[in-house]
């Protein structure tokens, strides 16, 4: 396109100023020069016409004055010859007057002429117009004189005596006088003057076919109407018409006999200076319009130099290369501008290195803050598995600490039974001892009572038995007792391995299962004690039933072996206080034991409610955790995103050349 570049806009624009400069210099001078011309042509012609109109009243004010004094020359008494003689020297004194007349009679009918000849010319307008008395100068218009036949115009002068008009006297003018006024005005030219009278009739016209032929009225020209019309009127003025096809300027102008002068010309006549002034000023400002547009081609070329190579420079600058910096030449506004294009380009440099070096840290870090994301995710993971597992491990210690104290229960059950037991066995070691005693102080009578004798061995052998079956019992029993603290200090270790891996919540657990653990360790050293003591009573009563016995089989013997009977049966006292005080002591810590295994079961079922409460406390940290991994998982793909778009701005960073 022809308005693509800058250059060529300029060029156009300032042409385009230049030609409406011109153009309007030119339309004013043309308006100016045409006004001028015109104001000089009205002025001119006005004046010319007017100075015509002037010749002709002076030309007509000096014949009528003549004949003015030619008729002053006439009698006063109408004396015939006298009169005669006087016009016939008047038209000898005046020979540019073609016939001097007179006439005594108003009626026109008797008009004598110089020659003296008598003519009717009662039926001429003029002569009429003069026998009406009014006493002023009449003035025919253009006729044919009946003595010359030439074109005349009759000047009438009333002859006055007194007050009274009593005849007329006047001469007649050939037109070609007057013609001859008016034929040699010049308007421009081929511009000429004519003169019609106060009818309209053309006195005189360049074309001879007009002169005393045409009027005009005829004349179908409306310009031209209302021009004679204001003539009629006394007034002048200038008008333009159109008559042929070809327009004319005419200048108007009455005369004292209110007749007509006009002066016409061609209007491109007159106006060609006009349009050879247009032609001038068109010549000129066509000259003028090549230079300037050579003068403004090179300005626009060494205006628009520092903007082509501005403009070079933002296409790299578009392409990424900062590297290059404009030329700077001047102080105006385009080196303003290619300053600050400059300062622009190091500004952008300097943003797009720190903008380069801000996203390689910002991809460094998203990359560390993704590792670090992924490994919070993986720890969040363990956790969440670990919370899991301490759950299930917390359902479980409950589930294990519900039976655990169901189990310490009938522990607790069992040693009360034990100690129940205990009680008994003692109060019947007591009464053994008691018996032995008793035994003892009637020992010296055994001969006397063997038969009583072998009856209390036979008792004393069916208690021994019994006591046997009883110690087998509270055997038994304490080796439940010590399978139980034996699955209690596995329960205890158990869950303080569960609270190690509870961390800070499961601190309070770890210590409850120390305490049960000790106590179980306790329980378990009790019993052992407890176990050691019955299998010494069961030795020791397993010989006494093997005594027992032999003495109920040899009690035939007894007398013989009443003193081995005697030392073993104080052997036996001794033994069954042992006993008594044994029995005491597994009562009393079956008593311990039976307090100890309350607090166990009470600290189980603590134990117990602190394991449903770490299941649910774990299960909304596992919930949390789940929540937090999400979060995390967010957090991953946002930095995925966050890498990506870095690594997009790296890209496009790298395309500029710094």
């Amino acid at each position: 396109m022809f308005f693509d570049s800058l250059k060529k806009k300029l060029i156009v624009l300032m042409c385009l100023i230049l030609v409406i400069s011109l153009g309007t210099v030119y339309a004013a001078s043309y308006l100016t020069a045409s006004a001028m011309l015109t104001n000089s042509l009205d002025e001119e012609s006005a004046l010319q016409s007017k100075q015509l109109a002037m010749k002709l009243d002076k030309f007509f004010e000096s014949k009528i004055a003549i004949a003015e004094t030619v008729t002053k020359l006439l009698s006063k008494d109408s004396n015939y010859n006298q009169d005669l003689k006087t016009i016939q020297q008047a038209q000898e004194q005046y020979p540019e007057f073609e016939t001097f007349f007179f006439s005594h009679d108003l009626s026109g009918k008797k008009v004598i002429s110089f020659q003296g000849e008598s003519k009717d010319l009662s039926d001429r307008p003029h002569y009429q117009e003069a026998g009406k008395a009014t006493g002023k100068i009449v003035v025919s218009e253009p006729n044919v004189s009946i003595r010359t036949g030439n074109n005349v115009v009759t000047l009438i002068v009333p002859i006055m005596k007194g007050t009274t008009q009593t005849g007329y006297a006047g001469a007649t003018i050939q037109i070609n006088e007057i013609q001859r006024y008016v034929s040699e005005e010049k308007f421009g030219e081929s511009g000429y003057a004519y003169l019609v009278t106060k009818s309209g009739m053309f006195l005189w016209h360049p074309d001879n076919e007009m002169i005393l032929k045409s009027n005009l009225k005829d004349v179908d020209v409306p310009e031209l109407q209302q021009a004679f019309s204001k003539i009629t009127a006394g007034e002048s003025g200038t008008a333009e018409y159109k008559l042929d096809g070809e327009m004319k300027y005419v200048s108007y102008a009455p005369t004292g006999l209110n007749w007509g002068i006009f002066i016409t010309a061609p209007t491109a006549e007159l106006f060609a200076p006009v349009d050879r002034l247009s032609v001038i000023l068109v010549l000129v400002s066509v000259v003028t319009l090549l230079i300037a547009s050579g003068l403004i081609y090179l300005f626009a070329t060494r205006l628009i130099q520092p903007i082509v190579r501005l403009n070079k420079a933002v296409k790299l600058v578009a392409e990424g290369n900062l590297s290059n910096s404009v030329e700077v030449a001047g102080n105006d506004e385009i080196a303003t501008l290619s300053q600050d294009f400059n300062l622009t380009v190091g500004h952008l440099k300097h943003l797009i290195e720190g903008v380069s070096k801000s996203s390689n840290e910002v991809i460094q870090l998203g990359s560390e803050l993704g590792q670090r994301i992924d490994s919070a995710a993986d720890s969040s993971r363990l956790t969440n598995k670990a919370i899991a597992g301490i759950a299930v491990g917390a359902q479980s210690q409950a589930y294990a600490s519900e039976e655990m104290a169901i189990s310490m229960n009938e522990m607790s059950r069992g040693i009360v039974r034990i100690a129940e037991t205990s009680a008994m066995v003692a109060e019947s070691a007591t009464e053994a001892a008691r018996e032995a005693e008793e035994g003892a102080e009637v020992v010296e009578h055994t001969v006397h009572q063997m038969g009583e004798i072998s009856s209390g061995t036979s008792n004393a052998l069916h208690a021994a038995e019994q006591w046997h079956e009883r110690s087998g019992e509270i055997s038994g029993i304490v080796d439940t007792i010590t399978e139980l603290a034996g699955q209690i200090n596995l329960l205890s270790l158990n869950a303080s391995i569960e609270a190690a891996r509870a961390g800070e919540h499961g601190r309070g657990f770890a210590v409850v299962a120390g305490e049960v653990k000790k106590l179980a360790e306790a329980s378990k050293y009790s019993a052992g004690k407890i176990s050691d003591l019955l299998s010494d009573i069961r030795s020791q009563t397993d010989r006494v039933v093997e005594a027992m016995s032999d003495g109920n089989r040899n009690v035939q013997e007894g007398l013989k072996l009443i003193e081995e009977v005697r030392d073993k049966f104080s052997h036996i006292l001794r033994s069954s206080r042992h006993v008594a005080a044994n029995i005491q002591e597994v009562s009393a810590a079956s008593e311990e034991m039976s307090a100890g295994a309350q607090e166990v079961s009470a600290s189980l079922e603590e134990m117990q409610g602190i394991a449903k409460h770490t299941s649910q406390d774990s299960d909304k940290v596992a919930a949390a955790t789940q929540e937090q991994l999400g979060a995390m998982e967010e957090m991953k793909e946002s930095m995925h995103s966050l890498d990506s778009m870095m690594k997009q701005l790296r890209e496009e960073l790298s395309k500029f050349k710094v």
